[in-house]
């Protein structure tokens, strides 16, 4: 006897991911899945319950390929409850943020907090905690170990982007362990690799990592593509590479099988005002897709890469997650079903998400070793000496960081700051080592106060950036005793403040009251001389080193590219200052 279905979708247009059609068609669910596609006849059972799309395009679940959910500055239930109406069922999320400041807790966290949503949220193990080991303090250090016991936990599906590549190709014997234990376990391991073009491509791709989302110009991604790698399509609040992408695609005349999408990292103010996947989904169309084909990147693709064959399709046997578009161009999401459950309608989830509040969620991870002092915010001179050359990080390319060299005079015991110049300060906040470093930084349009934030790239010390050491011991201490988040002050104040309770990183609060928040203190920034939509994005990837060419961690100035620390004093030939 032929199934009853619970659900029965009728006259919708069906978009097959497979074949790229549209169909006039009903859609039967039953037990959470699809049990059949095409019209049902009065020869086949009564449905228990029926519902008219009328006429509406019916396509699968959005799926995120990679995201840091921390990004959004959401818990886990908020970020549901943000990203389900837009039309997101699935993420594949890469937790190395909260990793980062609470290692395995940090990820165990993750977990639990999704464990009941009605988003379908996948794990990957965190590869690069911290991103280089001998550069930068974090909360933990993950090995071999460490990654094989998160890549036995449910729902845990892979290894996430490794980000140390030229570990990789070196071979260093973390990383060599690490892609190690991840082929044992025969999972799905992602990569990170800007500018990797040739023989060392190749090498990175040999040592197992297969995608890559950081973007590039045409010729390094038509490569990658070529070379069989994951290329994901980033719509995100720092960069985008859909632009790029769209006009490889309009040069091959098809979207390559490898080509998946994906969000990164995305602020609280562009879920709410310009949505998540749906979003990337229209970039897509923007840059040149076919509709049907940027659905197709962003469904089925996401879903065959990471090995969840009972997503990314309407078809029979698969997740009964679906859409109901009104507009296939301006991917207008009216309906959103999970499970064959109705979940969301007219942009509003039908019932709030009654999410879980582990402990975890009320613990302050803000540990500084000692109080701070006005005089950690200067330079100090060296004895006799009325003058120094200093190397001075310039950010005016934040994707293509450089040193200077840069004159300072004495005052006293203390560096004066040539014009133009502020100070970035990196603190050990994990309780771990104290280290500190404090390194002068031109290219900001900063003009006065301080920022800080422990939201700061990967390995999320406290970061303080400013003119003043005043200011700066304010906003400092203002977040070590509020257990974290972003702040700026000026003149003694504080101006604004987003706190971010939540391992540093993310708040309980809703998108609506976090998206107010964040507008009061972007209003902050602007007024010290921040420019963008999100002027934040300018600081918190300072501490980062795996990003071209230099950065600053706790330890100091970074040469990224050759993973040293390059000293702040320039001796010898000074001629450059």
């Amino acid at each position: 006897m032929y199934p009853q279905p619970e659900l029965l979708i009728e006259n919708t247009r069906l978009v097959n991911v497979y074949t790229g059609e549209i169909l006039l068609t009903d859609i039967a669910t039953i037990q959470g899945r699809i049990l059949h596609t095409g019209k049902w006849s009065a020869d086949l059972p009564e449905p228990a319950q029926r519902y008219d799309a009328k006429g509406k395009f019916a396509t699968p679940g959005l799926i995120d390929s990679h995201i840091h959910i921390e990004s959004s500055m959401m818990s886990p239930a908020g970020f549901a409850a943000a990203v389900l109406p837009r039309g997101t069922t699935t993420v594949v999320i890469d937790p190395h943020e909260i990793a980062n400041v609470l290692g395995l807790r940090g990820v165990s966290y993750m977990l639990e907090a999704t464990t009941a949503l009605p988003l379908r949220v996948f794990v990957q193990a965190p590869s690069c905690v911290p991103a280089v080991p001998a550069l930068e303090t974090a909360g933990a250090n993950f090995g071999a170990a460490e990654v094989e016991a998160m890549l036995s936990w449910e729902r845990v599906i892979g290894l996430a982007e490794v980000m140390d590549y030229v570990g990789v190709i070196e071979g260093a014997p973390r990383m060599r362990a690490i892609l190690a234990a991840a082929r044992r376990c025969g999972t799905v391991i992602s990569g990170h690799c800007p500018g990797l073009q040739g023989p060392a491509l190749s090498a990175y791709i040999f040592a197992g990592p297969l995608s890559d989302h950081e973007g590039g110009d045409p010729e390094e991604l038509l490569e990658k593509l070529r070379a069989g790698m994951a290329v994901e399509a980033r719509v995100s609040s720092f960069s985008e590479s859909m632009t790029v992408l769209g006009a490889i695609v309009r040069e091959l005349g098809h979207v390559p099988s490898n080509l998946v999408m994906c969000t990164d990292d995305v602020f609280p103010e562009d879920l709410a005002r310009r949505g998540h996947m749906d979003r990337v989904v229209r970039e897509a169309i923007a840059a040149g897709f076919a509709p049907v084909q940027a659905l197709r990147a962003a469904t089925l693709h996401g879903a065959q890469r990471h090995r969840l064959y009972d997503l990314g399709a309407i078809a029979p046997g698969k997740r009964a997650d679906l859409l109901l578009l009104t507009d296939l161009e301006r991917v207008t999401v009216d309906e959103v079903f999970c499970n064959g459950q109705l979940v969301a309608c007219g942009g509003e989830l039908l019932e709030p998400i009654d999410a879980a509040h582990p402990e975890l969620e009320r613990e302050n991870t803000v540990h500084l070793r000692a109080p701070l002092r006005e005089e950690d915010f200067r330079l100090r001179a060296r004895p006799g000496e009325s003058s120094a050359c200093l190397h001075v990080l310039d950010l005016r390319d934040r994707h293509n960081r450089q040193l200077t060299q840069r004159h300072f005079r004495a005052q006293g015991e203390w560096l004066e700051l040539p014009d133009g110049v502020c100070l970035a300060a990196v603190i050990e906040r994990h309780g771990r080592s104290g280290h500190g470093s404090l390194t002068p930084v031109e290219g900001l349009s900063l003009k006065r106060g301080a920022i800080a934030s422990t939201v700061a790239h990967d390995s999320h010390n406290l970061l303080v950036v400013g003119h003043n050491p005043t200011d700066m011991v304010l906003a400092a201490q203002t977040l070590a005793s509020s257990g974290g988040g972003i702040c700026c002050a000026a003149g003694g104040e504080i101006l604004a403040i987003l706190p971010l309770p939540i391992a540093g990183l993310m708040s309980p609060e809703p998108l609506e009251a976090l998206t107010g928040q964040m507008t009061r203190l972007n209003d902050a920034l602007h007024s010290l001389g921040l420019e963008g939509a999100q002027p934040i994005s300018s600081i918190i990837g300072l501490a980062l080193p795996v990003i071209p060419h230099y950065g600053v961690t706790d330890l100091g100035l970074v040469d990224v590219d050759h993973q040293r620390l390059v000293p702040l004093w320039v001796e010898g030939n000074t001629q450059e200052c």
